[in-house]
Order: structure tokens, then C-alpha cells, then sequence
């Protein structure tokens, strides 16, 4: 008999890399997640069918993940997961305290009281820095955020205090 507590890590699992990348559809995850461990395990689930186009055959594949069991399915996540943390804690690691105070800066400029500018605050940004970082450096974030009007430095203001 399978343990079913795998069934929660496994869930949990998947939900920490789906919010790590909210922007894709829950299939499209699946799909990404399936490709990278046939990737790294030698081909896993690639068959290799043809099909027929009019009176051409074309070799085509797909995945097939039938009988994978979920021990090994969990132990791929699980080191999937542990990659998108540590890359996490590299970032996090890479953003400094004077990047922050200039964004605060710059939000003060727009007009946004001090007294909003909390440690809770300061923790989201940081968050969204980590979060961001992903398409641009920390630099680049902070360069946009000078060019920014003052309402849209008051629009990324409320974007961030609802961050976490």
C-alpha cells in the first residue's frame, strides 16, 4: 500500500513552485515539470509515435508518465524546489540596503508618508526585489523605479505593501 502523506507533499510541493511561477497555467506546469525530469533521467516516458500527414508519415514524441512512481516523481520536486531556493537566497543575497533606502527615497518623494514606510514594508520590498529579480537586476529595478512618475511610484507603493 502506497503512504498516502505523499499525497499532501507532493501537493504542497507543487503548489511552492506554481506560486514561484503564478504566471503559468496549471497544465503548462505539469508539462514543464514532466519535459525537465525525462530530461534528466535519461529520456523517461519519451515515446516516439508517427503520425500520418495525408500520405507522409512524421515521427513525432510525447511524455508518458504513467507508471512513474511518486516516490521518484517527489524526489524530483523536492530537488526542483530545492534549486528555486537556493537561486531565491542568491538574489536575496544580492540586494543591498542602499537599494533599498533609495527606492524608499523615491517613494518619499512621491509624496508617501514616512510612517507608512514600515519594517513589514521593507520586508515586502525586499521580497519583490527577490521576486523581480528573476527578469531584471536589482540595479535595473531601482532605475526604473527613479523614472517612474509620481503616481506610479505611489501605484508600485501599494503594489508592494500587498506583496506578501
Amino acid at each position: 500500500m502506497r503512504d498516502p502523506n505523499r499525497i499532501k507533499r507532493i501537493l504542497t510541493l507543487l503548489q511552492q513552485i506554481w506560486e514561484h511561477q503564478s504566471d503559468v497555467r496549471f497544465n503548462q506546469l505539469i508539462s514543464n515539470l514532466q519535459s525537465l525530469y525525462s530530461q534528466e533521467n535519461n529520456s523517461y516516458g519519451r515515446r516516439e509515435v508517427y503520425t500520418k500527414n495525408y500520405i507522409d508519415l512524421e515521427k513525432t514524441s510525447y511524455l508518458d508518465f504513467f507508471n512513474l512512481e511518486d516516490d521518484k516523481w517527489e524526489e524530483f520536486l523536492t530537488s526542483y524546489w530545492s534549486s528555486i531556493e537556493q537561486e531565491l537566497k542568491l538574489r536575496k543575497e544580492k540586494i543591498d540596503e542602499d537599494q533599498i533606502d533609495e527606492v524608499i527615497r523615491l517613494f518619499s518623494e512621491a509624496g508617501i508618508e514616512n510612517e507608512l514606510i514600515t519594517n513589514l514594508f521593507k520586508e515586502n520590498l525586499k521580497a519583490f526585489f527577490v521576486q523581480e529579480s528573476r527578469w531584471l537586476t536589482v540595479e535595473a529595478i531601482v532605475n526604473l523605479v527613479r523614472n517612474f512618475s509620481q503616481s506610479e511610484r505611489k501605484e508600485l507603493f501599494e503594489k508592494v505593501k500587498r506583496y506578501i
